[in-house]
């Protein structure tokens, strides 16, 4: 892995755990079946990257932001029983879109290949 996709998938990861952890004060999306969702699969990504960064040294000031992710990843609390705030009415965003998910989308788009 090149240093500059390690660099973008730390500041990426960054920004998604920081909205997930953002936005576990919220009322609707805290207990949210997407937010919970797009846990679960940032986790996967964070985890890969670990792995592939077990013998690679992350410049500063990014490994600063490695151990911001791990206190964010501590803070997370994800409900026990998520639930589908669109599909039960309780989501008042614009129809077919949510905060979480949006980000989650500019979170990959913006590790697509050049």
């Amino acid at each position: 892995m090149e240093e500059r996709e390690v660099i973008n998938r730390v500041r990426s990861l960054h920004f998604i755990f920081g909205l997930l952890a953002n936005q576990q004060s919220d009322p609707r999306c805290a207990v949210c079946k997407s937010r919970a969702s797009v846990y679960e699969d940032v986790l996967e990504e964070w985890e890969e990257l670990k792995r592939k960064l077990q013998e690679r040294t992350v410049p500063e000031p990014f490994s600063r932001l490695l151990t911001r992710i791990e206190e964010l990843l501590s803070a997370l609390k994800m409900p026990k029983d998520p639930v589908p705030q669109r599909k039960e009415g309780k989501c008042f965003f614009a129809e077919r879109k949510c905060l979480v998910k949006e980000c989650f989308e500019v979170y990959e788009d913006l590790l697509e290949e050049d």
